[in-house]
């Protein structure tokens, strides 16, 4: 009996614990969460009007840059192709999650790209 009055009071302040600690990490969330707000917003402050960061991943590493929301999908292609020097033999795509932007010939804006956007620069075959 006596056992079991241990384990229990055992296990509550274990369980304490554990409040305690998503307590502490709830708080940590939300600040977390605040700060990336602050951190957009501060972005879409330092961008003029109809202007987009792109980050994009490629073959080659990260490329970050600012573009106008007009800027179309070819000249983003090929101004990264130049800047991470890659094979411009290759046929290379942007894509958005799961979307690929084509036709190069749309813009940014035209895609709904405004402010900031993840994009990723993919090889889709050798033009040779």
């Amino acid at each position: 009996m006596m056992e079991d009055a241990d384990n229990l009071r055992q296990a509550e302040a274990h369980l304490e614990k554990a409040e305690a600690a998503l307590k502490i990490a709830e708080a940590a969330e939300t600040k977390a969460h605040h700060d990336l707000e602050e951190a957009v917003e501060e972005v879409r402050e330092a961008l003029k009007p109809h202007e987009v960061l792109l980050d994009i991943a490629t073959p080659k590493g990260h490329f970050e840059g600012v573009f106008g929301e007009d800027t179309k999908i070819a000249k983003i292609i090929e101004i990264v192709v130049d800047e991470k020097k890659l094979d411009k033999k290759d046929t290379f795509e942007l894509v958005r999650k799961d979307e690929v932007l084509q036709p190069t010939d749309r813009t940014l804006a035209s895609f709904g790209i405004k402010h900031k956007a993840k994009l990723e620069l993919v090889a889709t075959g050798s033009g040779v």
